[in-house]
């Protein structure tokens, strides 16, 4: 009865800290923004997504990172916050979609549909937050009905900043939807 009664007293103390309480490693320019998936035309598995490169040079853990979508005209902000483990290799795209963690598909890495219930913004600044700071943002007045807005080659921090380095890839992914998540996207033209 005695050791019964310990591994009760004892069990809250092995919980892990919530994740809002984890603060990734990451300087401004690590993390690239490089495409992102709105709604699109028709349904189809591919959904709404966006997705990171690691330009760090090093492999990180994105558990505790935070993605902002705020609206341009500054009314609102919907945050996203990785609550667990998210492993990031050294040159690798990984992708967080509009979906449940507990069974995103294929070419989702981390699923946030619990922070990101509402409708996906037509208009918004994204950012990529670690600790406070801004790790990269990038902004789109609008996304394509019809596969991803894409940052055409080498992924940069500062180039994605930029409108003209962004273009609309059409790409089919099998015969299932257009994007290219998790590998390098096309040149835009």
């Amino acid at each position: 009865m005695r050791a019964a009664a310990l591994i009760v007293v004892l069990a809250p103390a092995c919980v892990r800290a919530p994740a809002e309480a984890v603060c990734p490693d990451l300087a401004p320019g690590e993390l690239v923004l490089t495409e992102l998936r709105g709604p699109q035309a028709t349904e189809d598995a591919g959904g709404t997504w966006l997705e990171l490169y690691n330009a760090s040079g090093r492999r990180l853990d994105l558990a505790g990172l935070q993605l902002r979508f705020r609206h341009v005209d500054d009314s609102g902000v919907i945050s996203v916050l990785v609550r667990r483990a998210l492993d990031a290799r050294i040159g690798a795209y990984v992708v967080l979609g509009q979906f449940d963690d507990a069974d995103p598909p294929l070419h989702v890495d981390y699923g946030f549909f619990n922070d990101y219930r509402e409708a996906w913004l037509p208009r918004a600044a994204v950012e990529i937050t670690a600790c406070g700071t801004i790790i990269d943002q990038a902004r789109y007045d609008a996304l394509p009905r019809m596969g991803t807005y894409s940052l055409g080659g080498a992924p940069d921090a500062g180039r994605n900043d930029l409108e003209s380095s962004w273009c609309t890839d059409a790409t089919q992914v099998g015969a299932t939807y257009p994007g290219t998540p998790k590998s390098a996207n096309i040149a835009c033209p």
